[in-house]
């Protein structure tokens, strides 16, 4: 199948099945979630066009259901690793080092996955700003202005967690508001 094919096959699928799978991930998850989980399922239907049963709806229906499962399976692992971390950095020697940790660790799982993504490449994972940016796929000035409204968001949700003033924890917000 040619490329022009293919383009006009999934133009039609969009048009008429869209809202029906996005109806379906509505029920199931958030507004933006659901929108990048039905982007993920047209292009998984790009991809296999040639495989996909004709009409393509209970496919549709099926990719998406597996596509939701995975991607709540990846948050979940991840909000049992921020337990974890969290455990242990009540195990730090320096009380105050140990408040931040988990304020900010605490405070981080409140974030959305893409906050937490952006937040802990450069910070945890050590990757330069280009390095992030390629992972993520986007440019390095979008990377950058995720990472500042990300580090905006952290530090707002570190003092409505009480986080405030003198403290480690307060002085971490402080330093995040810039």
């Amino acid at each position: 199948m040619r490329d022009e094919e293919r383009r006009a096959l999934l133009d039609e699928w969009f048009r008429a099945y869209a809202n029906r799978v996005l109806a379906y991930l509505l029920h199931r998850t958030d507004a933006q979630t659901a929108q990048d989980v039905l982007q993920e399922v047209f292009v998984t239907a790009f991809r296999k066009a040639e495989d996909v049963p004709r009409p393509p709806l209970g496919w549709l229906f099926g990719t998406a259901r597996r596509l939701l499962a995975n991607r709540h399976r990846g948050n979940r692992r991840h909000d049992e690793l921020i337990a974890r971390l969290v455990d242990d950095a009540g195990q730090e020697a320096d009380p105050g080092l140990a408040e931040v940790k988990e304020a900010f660790l605490q405070t981080l799982a409140t974030l959305s996955p893409g906050d937490r993504e952006v937040l802990t490449l450069t910070g945890w994972y050590d990757l330069t700003p280009r390095e992030a940016a390629v992972a993520l796929g986007t440019s390095p000035v979008n990377y950058a202005v995720r990472l500042h409204r990300a580090r905006k968001r952290l530090a707002a949700a570190l003092e409505e967690a009480g986080y405030r003033g003198e403290t480690p924890a307060g002085q971490l917000a402080e330093a995040l508001r810039g």
